[in-house]
């Protein structure tokens, strides 16, 4: 390492090395001329009137874009939930025909007479006793079906509601109540 380093320094020291040259290049005749520096730029500072001058606001008219209101197709008629309703409770599922869904009429048309004939069979008696061929099984499909006619009366007026909303044939005013909103009575 040390004859490395000895052998380095012998070599800059000898004349016409690198260290021998760089004084004349640097101040000789072969001398990179220096860049002039930048030009002095004059500073002028504006009038007072422009440095406290204040934004003046400008009037400019609000533009009101018209919102679309919909409107129902021409021929379309709003569906009635009482009516809808009614004939459900009449015949279970007319009030879905009613509102334009036969198939919707039809599964609750069903559900109701397979349910009201198991109901029937199961609580009938059985011949030549006094007991009923199945009193749990029928009381429980019992209260099945009367779940499924009561739920098809409600489901027909729904769908009504819907019918008119998707259509646009129904006033609606989405009013909504203030949050922490609360109602009193007063006597």
């Amino acid at each position: 390492m040390k004859s490395n380093l000895l052998v380095c320094l012998i070599l800059l020291l000898l004349p016409g090395s690198a260290l021998w040259a760089s004084p004349s290049f640097w101040g000789g005749a072969n001398a990179t001329p220096t860049p002039p520096g930048p030009p002095p730029i004059e500073q002028t500072e504006e009038p007072p009137a422009v440095q406290m001058a204040t934004p003046t606001p400008v009037m400019i008219k609000s533009v009101i874009f018209p919102t679309a209101t919909p409107t129902p197709l021409a021929g379309m008629v709003s569906k009635d939930s009482t009516t809808a309703a009614l004939l459900s409770t009449i015949v279970p599922g007319l009030g879905q025909v009613y509102d334009g869904e036969p198939l919707r009429g039809l599964v609750f048309t069903a559900l109701f007479g397979v349910g009201l004939w198991q109901t029937i069979d199961n609580l009938q008696l059985v011949p030549g006793t006094s007991t009923v061929k199945n009193e749990d099984a029928g009381e429980l499909i019992g209260l099945g079906t009367l779940a499924v006619y009561g739920f098809g009366i409600q489901d027909a007026s729904n769908e009504a509601n819907n019918y008119n909303r998707r259509n646009n044939l129904a006033l609606t005013f989405q009013l909504k109540p203030r949050s922490g909103a609360q109602l009193a009575l007063r006597f």
